[in-house]
Formats: C-alpha cells, structure tokens, sequence
C-alpha cells in the first residue's frame, strides 16, 4: 500500500520541479528595450517642430532681439520633417502654405542631422530627441549680437 504512495509523491516532487525548472530558465533578463521602441525617424516626423526658445550652449535662453535674422524666422514657421528625407517650412499664420524647404537625413553616426534647406543648410549635432523634444546644436553659424557662435534650437510639437 506504501508503494502508490510514494509513486504518487514522486510524481507531484517531478511536476513541481518540472514547473520550477522551466519558470527560472524561461525567464529572460530584460535589457529595458521596449518591442514598440521609436526610432530615431519615428520620432522625428511623428510630429510638427516649432522653435520654443534659443539658448546658449550652457542652456540660456537668449532673446529673439539678439539673434540675426535667420535665426529670428524660426519662431515664425513650423518644421515638418518627412519619412521620404524632405522637410518643409509651413507659415502657420498662413494656413501652413510651405514657404521653404528642402532635404533632411541622419548622419551615419546617428548623432547629428544633415539638413539642406535655403538659409538653414548644415550638419547639426543632435543633443535631445524625443517625442516631446527636439535640441539641435548649430555650430558658429548663428548669429548673436552680431558674433557667430555655437547655440541650440530647442523645439517642441507644434499643436
């Protein structure tokens, strides 16, 4: 009579280490990446770009009057960055008619941008991008109180 029973204790020990074995070697460390992670293209044209502020490299915001005009535009338009490389200037007060536009891609590096478009053309060094902003750094094109220096465009969705 001992016999059926310790068969069936052997078999309830089998399935519970069965079952533990396979909980602890299933189980995979998560590196923290996410299936739905935005490439760097995703989040870039998901939305519309409009320039928030200006700001020094160390993070001052510096005042529109301060700015040559090419950089004084900027709070006028909207950018709007294409998956197909292409990205226009949209005038908002003007029922977003483009008003200028060109050519966009990554660098190879995946750190910076190269942009081609009349007035704003160059390669510019990606310091944030996410879904809720966009830094790019302009280096000693821009000018500030008549001086070319390095700055950052700081941009948010457009709404």
């Amino acid at each position: 009579m001992k016999r059926p029973y310790s068969v069936m204790t052997t078999l309830r020990f089998l399935l519970i280490f069965t079952v533990l074995f396979g909980l602890i070697t299933g189980c995979k460390k998560d590196d923290g990446a996410t299936p739905t992670e935005s490439t760097q293209t995703d989040l870039l044209v998901a939305n519309n770009w409009v320039t928030t502020s200006i700001t020094t490299t160390d993070g001052q915001a510096i005042k529109e009057s301060r700015l040559g005009l090419e950089s004084q535009v900027l709070f006028t338009l909207t950018m709007q960055f294409r998956a197909d490389g292409t990205v226009r200037a949209l005038d908002p007060n003007r029922s977003n008619t483009v008003v200028n536009g060109g050519s966009w891609k990554f660098a190879a590096d995946n750190q910076s941008m190269d942009v081609d478009v009349t007035g704003f053309k160059g390669n510019f060094p990606i310091v944030q991008l996410t879904k809720n902003k966009l830094i790019l750094r302009q280096d000693n094109k821009a000018t500030v109180d008549g001086v070319k220096t390095n700055i950052y465009l700081v941009f948010e969705p457009s709404l």
